[in-house]
């Protein structure tokens, strides 16, 4: 039963279509030993290279890979068997299958190295960012939910398997669970709709929903699994954006610092401004629609940051959000761009490590990192 139900999973994976639910269980089960001989059989059954991923010479990968044994020696006994198999041909589909298992593994299209980057002598570890955030409600009371045990009950919530849950209740009220930077957090709401939000972001919801809509507002990043109600559409609004569903998955980025509000859709149907409809697979931005892969939309869900043609300042943007750090640039910034995913538990020194690996040029002092050229 257990190889059936990770060979349906790994058949998802490659074609791209898990759940969050179902992603989070695939990783649990790569995580037994004894999967290993399937995970071997299911690998060649279903190729995960894809005619547009990239194929790295045997030396260019073991350079890569080698400099990540060297940041999580911890890791490396548990997927050397992994990393043998699928070094050669390194797609997305294989690099989830790397991930899974603790290994951070980081591509860049040039495949430079530099190791010209300056530290402060007196340079730290930067840590990362976690769970947390903080509840507002609307008789005034803030609390803040990172130190709250599982199990405890507060103002109409819970905290049940490091998740928030509204318990719901017979009066209508507000609240507002934000994230500083550095922090991430999900809630179920009164209706059954969850909701995960990123860092330096926030959720406006009420405590119950009442009359023949269910609006919400949000500010930065957030991603939707909505309960499926046909009577009462669910509504999102953010900025001068409105997003109506009736049940469906979907991610919203809506940073200010990020040029445009951009709407991905993974499952269902959504409508954007009562007159741009979206299909899973499609992003929502400035009134364009376009494909995208949407597993590069959520993976901050899953704990990654994922780069996919992404250029330096897009990077450093994230970083900023989730290591609660300053980025400064100095001289001209070349247009280069990243492929791959980095894991958020690292330290900020060990992000910066792998991404000099690639050729990126750097000085930190401090929580102040400026990237050179």
């Amino acid at each position: 039963m257990v190889n059936q139900r990770l060979e349906i999973l790994f058949q998802k994976l490659v074609s791209k279509n898990l759940t969050i639910e179902e992603r989070k269980e695939f990783y649990e089960l790569l995580k037994i030993p004894a999967n290993e001989l399937e995970l071997d059989r299911l690998s060649e059954l279903y190729p995960v290279l894809g005619k547009n991923d990239v194929k790295l010479s045997e030396e260019s990968s073991n350079q890569i890979l080698q400099s990540i044994f060297n940041t999580e020696k911890s890791h490396t006994s548990k997927v050397i068997n992994i990393y043998s198999r699928l070094r050669k041909t390194i797609s997305y589909a294989a690099a989830i299958l790397i991930f899974s298992i603790g290994i951070t593994y980081f591509y860049y299209s040039t495949n430079q190295t530099n190791n010209s980057n300056v530290k402060s002598n007196q340079q730290s570890i930067i840590l990362p960012g976690h769970k947390g955030a903080i509840l507002k409600l609307s008789n005034g009371k803030s609390i803040i939910l990172d130190s709250l045990k599982n199990g405890t009950h507060f103002e109409g919530f819970a905290k049940n398997k490091d998740a928030i849950i509204q318990e719901g209740g017979s009066v209508v009220d507000y609240a507002t669970l934000i994230t500083p930077i550095g922090r991430q957090e999900d809630i179920t709401l009164s209706d059954g709709t969850k909701v995960w939000l990123n860092a330096s972001s926030s959720l406006h919801f009420p405590t119950l929903f009442t009359g023949n809509q269910r609006i919400v507002e949000i500010t930065g990043e957030a991603y939707f699994e909505v309960a499926h109600n046909a009577n009462k559409p669910f509504i999102v609004r953010v900025g001068t954006e409105e997003i109506k569903v009736l049940g469906t998955h979907f991610n919203i980025n809506a940073y200010a610092d990020e040029e445009h509000i951009k709407t991905t859709l993974l499952q269902g149907k959504v409508v954007v401004n009562s007159k741009s409809y979206l299909k899973p697979g499609e992003q929502y931005s400035n009134g364009n629609i376009s494909k995208v892969n949407t597993d590069v939309i959520v993976d901050w869900v899953f704990g990654y940051f994922k780069f996919d043609h992404s250029d330096t300042k897009t990077i450093m943007r994230q970083l900023a959000r989730w290591y609660d750090i300053e980025i400064k640039y100095q001289g001209n910034i070349s247009n280069e761009y990243y492929e791959g995913e980095i894991q958020k538990t690292l330290p900020l020194n060990d992000v910066l490590e792998i991404l000099s690996k690639t050729g990126l040029h750097y000085k930190i002092d401090k929580r102040v990192l400026t990237i050179t050229h």
